[in-house]
């Protein structure tokens, strides 16, 4: 880390981010390592098993393949792709010490992952298994949104998108618009969840371009948690893996502005940003921006955090859990 050079004037800009943490929250560091994958590096490593997992009801399968994923992100996920599935992997992940689970899928041709006929089983895996459930949705509309409460869902996840040519391009929903992505927060917001908007920064092959705008439109809903992640160009097709992501400081900035406008929030950086020297850099900027966790954090991160007077608390779940932990 001794040969990374970070920018002078933005670590300024950052300070006024770490600032509104420490005024704002106790001086805990949250570093998550949901059980998806094993991750270590020289200062960080989870020894016990898994805790919380992801599960796909759509297996491998999305039929939107938009250009940020294409479904390649599904393809950890554990499949249970009929409601006997997935109380069936439920029953099992229990018995591993399994405590959560994240259940999403791939989308449908509007946006939509179809996650009506699961509802009853994740009331059970709250009832009878007294599991966490969280849920990473796409759009969802009234009767969804009143399911998943019914279901006692934990927390609701979806990606927000402030950018109409992005929906279009990335998303390939020309039909849908900005308006529909607030109309989803609006819906989850009016039934009572703990919503967990996501940002993906540099979404839109790589250029900053709807993260502002959604960040505004997320903070007029008051998430229990907001995560950012860093746009992976080789989850994408082959044109979108030539694609370079926003530079660190460029994501750096967005990650500011979060903090600006979720003062009293928990703002956290999911598992996705891309490898090598500008993780360690993005990390290291977000830490100065105020952030209130990392997922998986760059190596030597962990050691980092305590030279700002911050105190690291390792979680094995998925960072969306935030809200809970702080």
């Amino acid at each position: 880390m001794e040969d990374l050079e970070l920018d002078p004037e933005l670590l300024e800009e950052l300070q006024e981010g770490f600032r509104i943490r420490r005024d704002n929250f106790e001086n805990t560091v949250h570093f998550h390592s949901p059980g998806f994958k094993h991750y270590e590096v020289e200062d960080f490593s989870i020894k016990t098993g898994p805790k919380f997992v992801d599960v796909s009801i759509t297996g491998k399968n999305c039929d939107l393949m938009c250009d940020h994923c294409a479904s390649k992100i599904l393809w950890h996920m554990i499949p249970a792709t009929t409601p006997e599935e997935l109380w069936c992997v439920g029953v099992q992940l229990k018995a591993k010490g399994v405590d959560g689970l994240l259940i999403s899928g791939g989308s449908n041709k509007d946006g939509v992952v179809e996650l009506k006929p699961f509802l009853n089983i994740m009331k059970r895996l709250k009832e009878e298994l007294s599991m966490f459930v969280s849920c990473h949705v796409g759009l969802v509309d009234e009767e969804l949104s009143e399911g998943l409460k019914d279901a006692r869902v934990d927390a609701v996840l979806l990606d927000i998108i402030g950018d109409d040519q992005t929906i279009a391009q990335v998303y390939k929903l020309p039909h849908k618009s900005v308006e529909d992505y607030e109309e989803s927060l609006y819906l989850l917001k009016k039934y009572g969840h703990n919503i967990v908007p996501h940002v993906i920064i540099g979404l839109h092959y790589g250029e900053i371009r709807g993260e502002y705008r959604a960040l505004d439109m997320i903070a007029k809903y008051d998430p229990s948690a907001l995560v950012l992640v860093v746009v992976m160009p080789y989850y994408g097709k082959a044109r979108f893996q030539l694609l370079p992501p926003p530079k660190p400081e460029e994501s750096a900035r967005v990650v500011l502005y979060a903090r600006k406008a979720l003062p009293k929030r928990p703002v956290v950086i999911g598992c996705a940003r891309p490898a090598g020297p500008d993780r360690v850099k993005f990390d290291l900027y977000a830490l100065h921006a105020g952030v209130n966790g990392i997922t998986f954090p760059a190596e030597g991160i962990y050691t980092y955090a305590k030279s700002l007077g911050l105190k690291p608390v390792v979680s094995p779940n998925c960072c969306s859990t935030v809200f809970i932990e702080i």
